[in-house]
């Protein structure tokens, strides 16, 4: 039987700012009704000759109100913090409460409004609360779930239940100095003094990083010690991946022309990197933890780009045919999905630590592995999943380098989160440019498309019923 969900009543408290702000209002009141908020507001619930300060009081103290959206906009932060008006009067009961409850919980700004400097309209004496900004096109559908969330009391974030240590805190580890640690500091520094040389110091940094990546290389002499130390050089490169997640996000985020191509430059020079030997004898699955890894770092890359909204950077990430050099100066060519080489004894054997074999070894890894706190574990199979929708729409999954998505088994509606944001006019609008449409109707056949390829091509595999489950109907497509 199916949870049965019940949202808080609400009290919405605004001003009179102006129409298109009593409109903006109006609307958000009306979308919580339809998604079964009880909603209680002075256009809806006062008529014509009722005392509308006995109406605000009454409402924001009613018992069967359990929140009530305080909607800050300019207008309202300076009524409330000079006492003006209705606004006023509901800021000495609300003040009254807030400063009363210590658990405050029942109070929730929400953002509608920001100076031109970036700064929240808030009256003071909500100042220090966490609030929902839903002041913009590009927030606005992110802070509307966060609301309705808080309402149904179904945060996005839930403690897990407490587990034991890692078993690798138990084993003695090999202590890193990585220079790519201090590369990265080098970095920072340059470009914070001399932004306009940034290509010179980003190349600076691929550089040492190659080194430090080359240095888990492995040499085996006896087949039977290769999965240890595979595994051992793997837990090894934490420290390295984590300096690129840095990095990366740095690059972006303090760039004022950030070059995609920097970052498509970086995986074609990385490449040959991966079959690195230490001697002339060797084993072809050596190079698993090197190839696991550079998916990993592709993972990253993808779910820091969407972070950062730069769609058109992943737009031409996937749309890229990379031209690369493997280990014996043969040149290969193909999709992103070269970076997504098969680790055939990881995927085969089980994973040590465990002594468990999974659908997708790999995949079990990436999230194990995921602890960085720039990005989630749900970012990363959200990240996994758009590369490969945005491989098959942009006509990259025809070859034998196609992108297997290795934590597949880790679709679901709740970490694809862009498929269910895509049924909102508003999402749509912002995130087209990144599937390359300009209509709901192209975006429409490009989910159509894709569900016919998993359908003629991986139908009956458990990747195409992981996928199937998470696409979005085509017709759901901004219909909200």
């Amino acid at each position: 039987m199916a949870e049965e969900l019940k949202a808080d009543k609400v009290f919405i408290s605004y001003a009179w700012s102006s129409p298109e702000h009593e409109k903006w209002v109006m609307e958000l009141a009306e979308r919580l009704e339809r998604n079964g908020v009880e909603v209680v507001i002075d256009k809806w619930n006062s008529t014509e000759g009722q005392n509308l300060n006995a109406f605000m009081q009454r409402s924001v103290t009613d018992p069967t109100i359990t929140k009530v959206l305080v909607i800050c906009d300019e207008t309202y932060a300076r009524k409330a913090d000079g006492f003006e008006g209705g606004v006023g009067t509901e800021t000495v009961i609300i003040s009254n409460e807030v400063y009363q409850d210590v658990e405050q919980t029942k109070f929730v700004p929400i953002i509608a409004q920001r100076s031109s400097e970036g700064e929240a309209y808030i009256p003071t004496y909500l100042k220090g609360t966490k609030y929902i900004d839903m002041s913009s096109e590009q927030n606005y559908e992110d802070g509307y779930e966060k609301l309705i969330r808080n309402l149904y009391g179904k945060p996005e974030f839930v403690r897990p239940e407490r587990g034991q240590a890692p078993t690798f805190l138990l084993q003695d580890e090999k202590k890193t100095n990585l220079e790519s640690r201090r590369a990265l500091n080098r970095f920072r520094f340059q470009v914070e003094r001399k932004p306009r040389n940034i290509d010179v110091y980003f190349q600076e940094f691929v550089e040492v990083f190659k080194e430090d990546f080359a240095s888990h290389a492995i040499t085996v002499s006896d087949g039977s010690e290769l999965l240890g130390k595979i595994y051992g050089s793997l837990h090894q490169t934490f420290e390295l991946r984590n300096i690129y997640i840095e990095f990366l996000e740095f690059y972006v985020r303090e760039t004022e022309n950030f070059d995609v191509q920097m970052i498509i430059d970086f995986f074609e020079s990385i490449y040959p990197v991966i079959t690195t030997k230490k001697d002339t004898s060797f084993f072809e699955q050596q190079f698993d933890h090197m190839k696991l890894f550079v998916t990993e770092l592709m993972l990253y890359t993808i779910a820091l780009l969407y972070k950062y909204r730069k769609y058109t950077a992943i737009r031409e990430m996937i749309k890229n045919h990379y031209y690369v050099v493997d280990h014996i100066e043969r040149e290969m060519d193909g999709s992103i999905g070269i970076f997504n080489r098969y680790p055939r004894l990881i995927e085969e054997a089980p994973i040590p630590s465990t002594g468990q074999k999974y659908i997708s070894n790999s995949g079990q890894l990436i999230i194990d592995r995921a602890n960085n706190s720039k990005i989630s574990p749900a970012e990363l199979v959200e990240a996994d999943f758009l590369i490969l929708f945005l491989s098959h729409s942009f006509d990259k999954l025809n070859g034998y380098i196609d992108w297997n998505a290795p934590t597949s088994p880790y679709f679901t509606n709740e970490r694809i989160k862009f498929m269910r944001k895509l049924r909102s006019k508003r999402f749509f609008e912002n995130v087209k440019g990144l599937f390359g449409v300009t209509t709901a109707n192209e975006m429409k056949k490009l989910v159509e498309e894709f569900k016919t390829h998993l359908e003629q091509n991986v139908r009956g595999t458990r990747t195409s019923m992981y996928i199937m489950h998470v696409l979005i109907h085509p017709d759901d497509i901004a219909a909200l």
